[in-house]
């Protein structure tokens, strides 16, 4: 597959995608694992915590463990802040069962990575070690047959024993650091699964020519980062992607039940921040339910017409794209078909060499050259990077900024995935001041791209800027120009007017004071090349505007006041 269909591919990939009945279907913070064949039963209790490595900060990582109605095991990803310093991949841990669980999204404000989460253990919560994996249950050698990135950082692994019988396997990567991961696993490997009552638990070790890999402790549990599984010729999987829906009546119910939310909050009476906070939240959650409402029932329309009735099709739940396998007939049919817009090969994401960085400029550097070292960004991007950041103080950040209009962010990233050496996973939506996650690298960059617009309000719903900041976890003032804002402070109103009165008064009183370009360039409103009086009057006008519920840029205002 060529770099551009790739980034097809790419978008799809970083999207939640959820699979039809072939396997159980997991749901948010839980992996599910398929039943597995019969073995000794060596561990009593019913429900129990495996560590399997650790979540952000150094928090360890557990696996929950519990029967579901298929006899098999269900499992809730766990993070649990005060564990003991002295546990091991695979310990296994047993409570009395009162322990409360708080459910946590990691990622909220990244559509990309929206339904990601896990469950946080109550600071008050014991749990009492019984052994390991290694000791309390049996172990079966499993081989991959396929493995799918589903989205939010969930994986879905499939296996089969020495007898052809298969297995799945399911976990979530975001935020974590694993013992032992299949992330990027390819078809051929070979694990070594740990087994409960006959049932598949956690895998223990990977397998290589030589020898199996040693299990390690949760402090210093490595991240896998093996190559994709390859195209197998006689299992041919495809992208299908079909037309896209119609968002426009979800955007106005969105509208309508944000509408209604918002007065509710006022009437609570909530402050400003507080309210816009809780709207942002709000109106994502309600958007993304309903997209996913959308997607599923148009992809199942496509499963439909094209009869399929296998067990291996995934459906995103926030773009226009399944992967499955498909019969000559089959293919035939999506060929002629007017929903599909595009078919093509399923080719697994190969990862990228690790590569290490040592300033900012490096960085910068690292992301938007191509393979020769020639820049792919022209001279008039803006581009920055602020490292060891985030609300984690590890996450390393790409910025563009200065951007003329919300239009050009999808340009810009198109032509860093084409010519550059890394892709990003874009946003459902595009918005000044999205995050964009690194796709084909791995994790130890912990890299991420946002992109800035001017004069417009940064998020998913424009926070204001403190709100912003707080939110991803460094000053983003920098990033953000407002025509007109001659204070710096992201905001047009009676100051800013001001500002540009004394500026144009000083200018016609004083032959020794003169406004330099990039003054000229913030406060000369009307565009006619020189800052007067009109220029403040237009800044009046439009704070006066927005003040009485008018919307839109100062740039918007200005051209229907003209029209």
């Amino acid at each position: 597959m060529n770099k551009r269909k790739y980034l097809s591919f790419i978008s799809a990939l970083a999207l939640c995608l959820t699979s039809l009945p072939f396997t159980n279907i997991y749901t948010a913070a839980e992996d599910k694992t398929a039943v597995s064949s019969a073995s000794d039963n060596k561990l009593d209790a019913e429900k129990f915590y495996v560590v399997v490595g650790t979540y952000e900060n150094n928090y360890t990582q557990l696996k929950y463990v519990y029967p579901n109605s298929n006899a098999g095991y269900s499992a809730d990803k766990i993070v649990w802040e005060n564990a003991p310093a002295d546990l091991s991949y695979g310990d296994v841990l047993v409570s009395d069962g009162n322990e409360k669980k708080t459910l946590v999204y990691s990622a909220p404000d990244n559509p990309v990575y929206a339904m990601a989460s896990y469950y946080k253990l109550d600071d008050t919560a014991v749990l009492n070690k019984v052994g390991n994996c290694s000791d309390l249950m049996d172990s079966k050698e499993l081989t991959v047959t396929s493995a799918m990135y589903d989205g939010s950082g969930h994986w879905s692994i499939h296996l089969n024993d020495a007898d052809g019988k298969e297995y799945y396997y399911g976990y979530s990567s975001y935020g974590s650091t694993l013992g032992v991961a299949l992330f990027g696993c390819k078809t051929g490997d070979k694990y070594q699964f740990a087994f409960n009552d006959g049932k598949l638990v956690v895998p223990m070790a990977k397998k290589n020519d030589t020898e199996t890999v040693t299990t390690v402790t949760t402090s210093s549990a490595p991240q896998t980062t093996t190559t994709a599984p390859t195209e197998n010729t006689q299992n041919k999987s495809y992208w299908i992607f079909y037309n896209d829906i119609d968002t426009k009546d979800i955007d106005e119910t969105v509208a309508e039940k944000v509408h209604d939310y918002t007065y509710s909050l006022y009437e609570q009476g909530l402050g400003s921040t507080e309210v816009e906070k809780k709207v942002a939240d709000y109106s994502q959650e309600i958007r993304l339910g309903l997209l996913k409402e959308a997607y599923k029932e148009a992809s199942a329309k496509i499963v439909k017409e094209l009869g399929i009735e296998g067990t291996e099709v995934f459906c995103s739940n926030y773009t226009a794209t399944i992967v499955c396998k498909l019969s000559d007939e089959q293919y035939k049919i999506a060929q002629k078909s007017e929903n599909i817009k595009q078919i093509t090969v399923f080719s697994d994401l190969t990862l990228a060499p690790q590569t290490e960085f040592t300033d900012k400029n490096s960085f910068i550097e690292l992301f938007t050259t191509d393979t020769s070292g020639k820049p792919v960004l022209g001279d008039n991007v803006k581009v920055d990077a602020v490292l060891n950041s985030g609300n984690d103080k590890a996450t390393n950040y790409l910025i563009i900024y200065g951007l003329s209009d919300v239009k050009e962010i999808n340009k810009v990233v198109d032509k860093l995935n084409k010519d550059s050496m890394f892709m990003w996973a874009s946003p459902i939506d595009t918005f000044s001041g999205g995050t964009y996650s690194l796709i084909n690298t791995n994790t130890k960059l912990n890299a991420q791209l946002i992109v800035f617009a001017d004069d417009v309000l940064p998020g998913f719903t424009g926070y204001n800027v403190e709100n912003y900041s707080e939110k991803i976890g460094f000053d983003a003032k920098p990033y953000i120009s407002f025509l007109g804002d001659t204070n710096g402070d992201c905001k047009l109103d009676s100051l800013d007017a001001s500002i540009i009165l004394s500026a144009y008064a000083k200018v016609q009183t004083s032959n020794d004071y003169a406004l330099s370009a990039a003054d000229i360039k913030k406060m000369d409103v009307d565009g006619n090349g020189s800052v007067d009086a009109v220029d403040a009057s237009n800044i009046l006008s439009y704070y006066t505007h927005v003040s009485t519920g008018g919307s839109g840029t100062l740039r918007d205002f200005l051209k229907n006041k003209k029209a």
